[in-house]
């Protein structure tokens, strides 16, 4: 039962998620999904292992029978595998809201003369609102670096690609670092032009390799803020400001 549930665990949160939106309240769960249903979006039901996955729409929602009434995929031989794995997630954004939710004990039903699927209400349900945050690419020439320290203090400094007031992202050409997402990297700095030395928490959001134009690859490390003070938000913000009038000034020249 621990591997069923961690498994599940897993296909529902990819380190990009914050578990702060997590909604675990029935009544909270059972509104998104009845707004879902009024204004039906389409929804990808994601299935073993994310390998596989079929489109879908909620038809109804039945709190007081704990059911979820899901449409019947297009494809039939997906549709039976589907079936045959019995748990999908199921990924949408409605309102411009990113939702994503598990489908478990996946049973063929009929609902008003037609063929659906039938699931448990999900236990818990993710809905975030992503906030929108300015970013501006840094320059590679004289380019600002990351110091991240390591759990042996040793450091190892990452290339700074670009900045907004809710992370960095970073590359490694080396492709030596190599962090799971959702690691905390506490007591990072960075040495910004005409601003100074910058100390702050990390969150690693994601993790890739990236091919470049010749061919090579490096690591790309995108990573969020984590408990930045607001006198440090505001050095950023002010940073960031100067390098947008810089770059439009050089591309006016």
């Amino acid at each position: 039962m621990a591997e069923q549930a961690e498994e599940k665990k897993t296909e529902l949160f990819d380190g990009g998620d914050d578990e702060r939106f997590l909604l675990t309240s029935k009544a909270a769960i059972t509104n998104v999904l009845v707004d879902l249903s009024k204004r039906p979006d389409i929804l990808t039901a994601y299935f073993n292992h994310g390998k596989e996955y079929i489109l879908t729409a909620v038809l109804a929602v039945m709190p007081e029978r704990n059911l979820l009434v899901l449409d019947y995929g297009a494809d039939e031989k997906l549709n039976q595998r589907l079936l045959e794995y019995g748990r999908a997630v199921c990924v949408t954004k409605h309102d411009n809201i990113n939702i994503k939710f598990s489908c478990n004990i996946l049973q063929r039903a009929k609902f008003q003369d037609r063929q659906a699927l039938a699931a448990a209400l999900p236990e818990s349900l993710f809905r975030q609102q992503r906030r929108e945050f300015f970013r501006v690419t840094l320059p590679q020439i004289n380019a600002v670096r990351c110091y991240i320290r390591l759990p042996d203090q040793n450091e190892v400094a990452l290339t700074m690609t670009d900045i907004s007031c809710g992370g960095i992202g970073l590359l490694d050409p080396t492709r030596q670092f190599n962090p799971e997402p959702g690691t905390l990297l506490q007591g990072c700095r960075a040495e910004l032009p005409d601003t100074g030395t910058l100390v702050f928490d990390l969150v690693v959001r994601n993790n890739f390799l990236m091919t470049q134009n010749d061919g090579g690859q490096v690591r790309r490390i995108g990573c969020a803020f984590h408990g930045l003070p607001l006198d440090k938000s505001a050095i950023i913000q002010r940073f960031i400001h100067r390098m947008q009038i810089e770059q439009k000034a050089k591309s006016r020249e």
